[in-house]
């Protein structure tokens, strides 16, 4: 069950319930210069709660406590509570978490929300700047009213008007874009730059890799770095390496994903059983990284896998990688290095 706490800075409604301030029409009036409110609070918690398959959810700022349902039958609606603060009693709020933590405990998994993206933010776009998490919250939301009560984080109006008008010519190019459902799917593993998970992206099975866009930001920069990686390597995508079919944001920004090739069936090299044309196979597909000038950095077992539907050989995670010159010594130390693991 997610249970995400946001300071009064962020939060903090100031007696207002969830469904009566949502909406910026209904914002418009609010002048108590202490309420704080920002949708994106409750798009990352639905987010989490639609990608996992979750039903039951908490949210709170350490004083005001909010309860959170998606039901299996509705699952694009989340319910809010009232607001419980510590001094409540019948029902208490202990025993209000108490409660929702025993459906948890005894929920079963759902159906995993898919998503709605837009074809134009594919892998083979890698022109947009991405340095920068951007604030969903931002005046081309279709539910966003400019006012003096919501948080504001932004630097001086120049550069917020800037940042207006690049996302203004983004949204028009997106207009005419069709639309692609992604859909995640089973947890396949994961690490230090976040979870893995199998899923569809537009029919086409893939492995998303992902990480939390708010509380994982060196992640989702190591993410987009990989991203990155797999753009400079286009040509070898789908022989040497995993094809990339989308990067970018998905669940409402919850989560910033990469959607990879997934590689059937597949298992680490174990050396001791290749054969010497297979181990020189897998020089040369390195060789073939190295002519775009790219350092894989971490050569290992575990970042190369074999399918055995297509008999081919694919290097994976990138987020490591550095960009070097054609000629660099690291490129040749690299080759010595797989050389040495593969026993050749």
């Amino acid at each position: 069950m997610p249970v995400e706490i946001k300071t009064r800075y962020n939060l903090h409604l100031r007696g207002y319930n969830f469904w009566e301030i949502y909406r910026s029409a209904d914002r418009r009036n609010i002048r108590d210069p202490n309420f704080k409110f920002k949708k994106r609070i409750l798009s990352q918690i639905f987010g989490e709660m639609a990608c996992i398959g979750l039903h039951y959810g908490i949210l709170s700022n350490y004083t005001d406590t909010y309860f959170l349902m998606r039901q299996e039958a509705d699952p694009n609606t989340l319910y809010v509570s009232r607001v419980f603060r510590p001094g409540d009693t019948n029902p208490t709020l202990r025993e209000c978490v108490y409660y929702i933590s025993q459906l948890a405990i005894n929920d079963v998994i759902g159906l995993r929300l898919g998503c709605v993206l837009q074809d134009n933010d594919s892998s083979n776009n890698d022109d947009s700047d991405d340095s920068s998490h951007d604030d969903p919250d931002d005046p081309n939301d279709s539910n966003y009213s400019e006012s003096s009560n919501d948080d504001s984080n932004d630097d001086d109006g120049a550069n917020y008007s800037r940042k207006r008008k690049r996302k203004q010519s983004s949204v028009g190019r997106r207009a005419s874009s069709s639309k692609i459902i992604a859909i995640i799917s089973e947890y396949i593993g994961g690490g230090s730059f976040g979870q893995v998970f199998s899923g569809f992206y537009d029919n086409q099975a893939v492995a998303w890799k992902t990480c939390d866009t708010y509380k994982r930001q060196e992640e989702m920069k190591t993410l987009k770095h990989e991203a990155h990686i797999y753009s400079v390597l286009k040509e070898c995508q789908g022989r040497v390496i995993p094809r990339l079919f989308y990067k970018g944001y998905i669940y409402d920004r919850c989560l910033f994903a990469l959607a990879l090739q997934l590689i059937e069936d597949s298992h680490y090299i174990d050396p001791t059983i290749l054969t010497k044309e297979e181990k020189e196979l897998i020089v040369n597909q390195l060789k073939s990284i190295h002519n775009f000038g790219v350092l894989h950095n971490d050569i290992s077992n575990n970042n190369i896998l074999y399918e055995p539907k297509s008999h081919q050989f694919f290097f994976i995670d990138f987020c490591l990688s550095e960009i070097v010159d054609n000629e660099s010594p690291k490129l040749r130390k690299e080759e010595k290095r797989l050389k040495k693991l593969l026993q050749l």
